[in-house]
């Protein structure tokens, strides 16, 4: 019996679908364009790929593979960082109109900006293939929770459902309906499991938009029957009608709740069309009936989501939202009696329906509605230690003035983070519960202050963005957040492209003015000097400029971290300057007249040079070189250890032996490594990266070869386990 390439669990000869997570038979015969690739497949489009990206990314290996597209993981050689390539299939983007379709979807995805939705970095097209840059999200999906943990626990899957939520009401409220949310395409980000939806438009783009058909009739397939997840699909998705809009998202949202406090699927069947008209002709098993314990509240949300006439779900994803965090916030009763539940479970309903109204009413008269009662317990107590919460932007600019708001409070709170003894709340949750709670910049003060008030702040900076033409004004006013009694007010003033600089410039002053509070945590933030480059930073350019990072340097002034400001204009110099940064020498902070540990914002300035050529000679063109200096030119020879390749014993922390770790480094002309090596392709162990790092420092080199002189260079090794026994 074939067992599923997901899950693992066994699946009849005769079903094309594992009836546990829906995905495809490996045995079975294929019916249509929904397949995966085969192996062969997968190997020609990650060498189409490679070509269509060319050097300054390289493909490094698949991370999985969908319905209808392929995700590989590849590293931006440019900025020293890994990011996730998602290609769509190429029978789905056969003719130019396809590709257009894709391209356009994607497009008006990587416009949204929303804390649980996964950003596109870019949209390329080449070699006959559509793909998608993104992050690299260190975490697992829902799926791979769903089958690691079997049932979730009520109050975890309506908190991921309430974030996914979320996200679907700000796509529909761009205009975007995603048609195919599924528990594969939930991703659970960090220790806190902070939910990203990936794929929006997708499943839109390869149904062939709206009904449209390209330039010569075609259209791919029918509407979701070949390419979308039958499991998840709504009625009208089902049984392929063009009437589809953003209530499809809800009955999908439906069933991924009902799935994680089942652990399996309402829905099953031995082949696609069987499972289809069920999705069209049966109603949903109880929920509870298979997990008696779940409230009756939130079985009659997950049921009202799963309703077969769309009219009768909830009016929108903020609804929805609202009454599973209506759910959360719910008292406890006192006892476990059926009474005291069955009165607690009426309570819920009630405010979930009153929400529903207002929402379906107007957005106005949903605040009030949905507003959350005070925190019983105060989460920011007086003369406490400042912690700080920036609340959206007010902006007066032409275009997306929600987004930009957004994005600004996002920037400053970074900023204002990186500064030594600044606490500040995660700009994600701010703007999750800030969204949640349908907030207005323009409410009271009083308002926003007990907002920023429960999220465990004790001061808050509001501000706005006034852009006139080239040239744009920042100002921002801190506030204490018990009294609302005015702090600090500031302004910065530039042009547009300067934004990240000034947004730096603001914070610098608003952590100046933390100084001057007797309560502020005096050994850490005011320092008597800051840590600064002993050395000239500077690298040549086309145009003068400076690109601005935030650097970590320790008290014997080595560079400990390196994070640039925001997306430079032009990656090869924002990649020159970074080499330049690691190989400078640093003046520490100083409190007391003693070194600490500090960070600094350290700008590297871009003079302007004669245009730079490559040097062509003996494997100048080979990109598993690897290993190019400051001017661009290829070395005779790169750094290689003096020995083996170093094998390291496996940590006892690792719960199985890792996978190897690749770790970049500086090596000096004489061979020595210079500063902290860092990892930059990371094992499945911590423990193992960083004991990688540890044994890499200790390597002795030989250095680069250029013009038959020693040179400085960066380079990358290979740190392996040693095998078990070998003594290493």
């Amino acid at each position: 019996m074939p067992a599923c390439l997901v899950c693992s669990r066994e699946i009849p000869a005769t079903s094309p679908f594992c009836a546990y997570c829906g995905s495809p038979n490996p045995e079975a015969t294929p019916t249509g364009g929904g397949s995966a690739p085969s192996a062969s497949d997968v190997e020609l489009i990650e060498r189409r790929l490679q070509a269509a990206l060319g050097p300054g990314l390289t493909v490094e290996e698949i991370l999985g593979e969908g319905g209808f597209s392929v995700v590989f993981a590849a590293t931006d050689r440019k900025l020293s960082r890994r990011i996730a390539i998602k290609v769509l299939r190429p029978e789905l983007t056969a003719s130019k109109s396809s590709k257009q379709r894709f391209v356009r979807e994607a497009e008006s995805v990587a416009r949204l900006n929303h804390p649980h939705i996964l950003p596109i970095y870019f949209v390329g097209e080449g070699q006959g293939l559509v793909y998608f840059g993104m992050p690299l999200v260190e975490g697992e999906t829902l799926d791979a929770r769903i089958r690691r943990d079997g049932r979730l626990t009520e109050s975890e899957a309506v908190r991921i459902g309430a974030e996914i939520a979320d996200a679907l009401a700000e796509a529909h409220a761009a205009g975007i309906v995603h048609r195919d949310i599924k528990p594969h395409n939930v991703m659970l980000q960090g220790a806190k499991a902070r939910v990203l939806v990936a794929d929006f438009g997708i499943a839109k783009a390869a149904a062939g938009g709206s009904g449209e058909a390209g330039t010569s009739g075609e259209k791919l397939t029918g509407t979701g029957v070949a390419i979308g997840s039958p499991h998840y699909m709504s009625p009208e998705q089902a049984s392929g009608s063009d009437d589809v809009d953003a209530r499809t998202d809800l009955y999908s949202l439906g069933i991924v709740l009902w799935q994680m406090l089942v652990g399996e699927l309402p829905f099953t069947a031995s082949d696609q069309q069987a499972i289809l008209m069920q999705q069209v002709t049966r109603p949903a098993p109880s929920l509870r009936s298979r997990r008696p314990e779940t409230s009756a509240a939130l079985a009659d949300v997950i049921a009202r989501c799963l309703e077969k006439n769309p009219g009768d779900r909830f009016p929108s994803a903020e609804a929805l939202a609202h009454a599973l965090r209506a759910l959360l916030a719910a008292p406890a009763p006192s006892a476990p009696g059926r009474r005291a539940v069955a009165l607690g479970a009426a309570a819920v309903i009630v405010a979930a329906a009153a929400v529903g109204v207002a929402l379906w009413r107007g957005r106005p008269g949903a605040r009030a509605a949905a507003a959350p009662a005070e925190a019983a317990a105060t989460t920011a107590p007086a003369g406490a230690a400042p912690v700080i919460a920036v609340l959206p932007f007010s902006v007066v600019m032409s275009g997306d003035t929600a987004q930009f708001a957004r994005a600004a409070a996002g920037m400053l709170t970074e900023a204002l983070a990186l500064r030594n003894g600044v606490a500040t709340v995660d700009v994600n949750e701010s703007l999750s519960r800030w969204l949640a709670e349908w907030r207005r910049i323009t409410a009271p003060l009083e308002d926003n202050a007990r907002f920023a008030y429960r999220l465990g702040a004790n001061q808050m900076v509001i501000g706005n963005y006034v852009e006139s033409g080239r040239q744009f004004r920042l100002s921002a006013t801190m506030y204490d957040t018990h009294d609302a009694d005015l702090l600090w007010r500031d302004e910065v003033t530039g042009p547009t492209d300067s934004l990240f600089t000034l947004v730096d410039r603001l914070a610098a002053r608003a952590a100046a003015a933390l100084c001057g509070q007797p309560e502020y945590n005096p050994g850490n933030l005011c320092f008597d000097t800051g840590a600064r480059p002993a050395d000239s930073l500077v690298v040549d350019g086309a145009t003068p400029a400076s690109i601005g990072f935030y650097a970590r340097v320790s008290a014997t002034g080595e560079l400990a971290e390196v994070r640039v400001q925001g997306e430079p204009a032009d990656a090869a110099i924002a990649s020159q300057a970074l080499a330049v940064l690691r190989g400078a020498r640093f003046e520490p902070a100083r409190k007391d007249r003693r070194p600490v540990d500090a960070w600094a914002t350290v700008h590297v300035a871009v003079r302007p040079g004669a245009a730079e050529t490559a040097l062509q000679g003996a494997g100048c063109d080979d990109p598993a070189l690897g290993v190019r200096n400051a001017d661009k030119a290829c070395y005779d020879t790169r750094p290689v250890p003096r020995e083996n390749l170093p094998l390291i014993a496996t940590p006892a922390a690792c719960a199985a032996v890792p996978a190897p770790a690749t770790v970049l480094m500086r090596v000096t002309a004489t061979g020595e490594v210079q500063g902290a090596p860092t990892v930059t392709g990371r094992s499945d162990c911590a423990a193992f990266n960083d004991a990688a790092v540890a044994a890499a420092a200790e390597i002795a080199f030989a250095p680069a070869q250029k013009a038959g002189r020693p040179v400085a260079a960066w380079t990358r090794i290979l740190v392996r386990p040693a095998p078990a026994g070998s003594g290493r």
